[in-house]
C-alpha cells in the first residue's frame, strides 16, 4: 500500500470540522465514531488503517453527500414521503414505493460539484486504476437491524464515467425491493441514507 493520504484530526479543531463537512473522506480520516456519516464499512476501514493493517487505499462518498444530492435535485422530500408511507403488510404497495423512489434517485443523478470531487479523488490513484465501489449503509449492523449485503457493490470499476455510474447505482440500491420491504418489516420509516466506499483493487495473495 502506498503512503497515507491524510491524518485523522482532533475533532475539536477547524480542520476536523472541515473534514466532517466534506463530501469525500479518506480512510485515514475515519474511525468508528464516523459510522453515521460513512456507514459501518467505511468506519471500519478507517479503524483498520489506523491499526496499521495493509488496507488498499480508498475514500468514502459520505451519506450527507448523498442527501445533499437529493436536496439539490429537489427530490429529497418526495423520497421522505415515500418511506413514511411504508406498510409491512402491503407488499404490492411497498414494491410500488421502491420503484418510485428508485426512479427519483436515478433522475436526480450525481450533481456536478460532487462528481468533480469524486473524480479528483479517483485521479489520485493514478491512471486507469481499477476500483471497487461498495455501498456502506449507515444502518448496517445496527443493534436492531442489519442491511449488510442488501445494497449494491461493484468490483473492477475502471474509468471516470463508470465510477460515477456505479456510485449512482449504489444510491439507487437504497430503494431495492428487498431493502424497502425489510425497512417496512422493521418499522424503519425515517429517511434512509447511504455512503459509498471507493477502494483500489489489488492482486491479493491472501485475505
Amino acid at each position: 500500500m502506498g503512503g497515507r493520504l491524510g491524518r485523522r484530526a482532533d475533532p475539536g479543531t477547524p480542520t476536523a470540522r472541515a473534514v466532517a463537512d466534506a463530501p469525500i473522506a479518506w480512510f485515514e480520516e475515519l474511525g468508528r465514531h464516523d459510522a453515521e456519516r460513512v456507514g459501518g464499512k467505511g468506519a471500519n476501514l478507517g479503524e483498520l488503517v489506523s491499526a496499521g493493517l495493509p488496507v488498499p487505499r480508498g475514500f468514502v462518498v459520505t451519506a450527507p453527500a448523498y442527501l445533499d444530492a437529493m436536496e439539490q435535485a429537489g427530490v429529497r422530500e418526495a423520497l421522505r414521503e415515500q418511506v413514511a408511507g411504508l406498510r409491512a403488510e402491503d407488499e404490492r404497495g411497498t414494491n410500488d414505493v421502491a420503484a418510485t423512489a428508485r426512479e427519483l434517485v436515478r433522475s436526480a443523478g450525481v450533481p456536478r460539484g460532487l462528481r468533480n470531487a469524486v473524480l479528483e479523488a479517483y485521479r489520485r490513484f493514478g491512471p486507469a486504476r481499477r476500483v471497487a465501489v461498495r455501498s456502506s449503509a449507515t444502518a448496517e449492523d445496527a443493534a436492531d437491524s442489519s442491511f449488510a449485503g442488501m445494497h449494491e457493490s461493484f468490483t473492477d470499476v475502471e474509468g471516470e464515467d463508470d465510477l460515477v455510474a456505479r456510485l449512482l447505482d449504489c444510491w439507487v440500491s437504497v430503494f431495492g425491493d428487498r431493502v424497502v420491504s425489510y425497512r417496512a418489516a422493521c418499522g424503519l420509516l425515517t429517511e434512509p441514507a447511504i455512503a459509498v466506499v471507493v477502494q483500489e483493487m489489488v492482486d491479493s495473495e491472501a485475505a
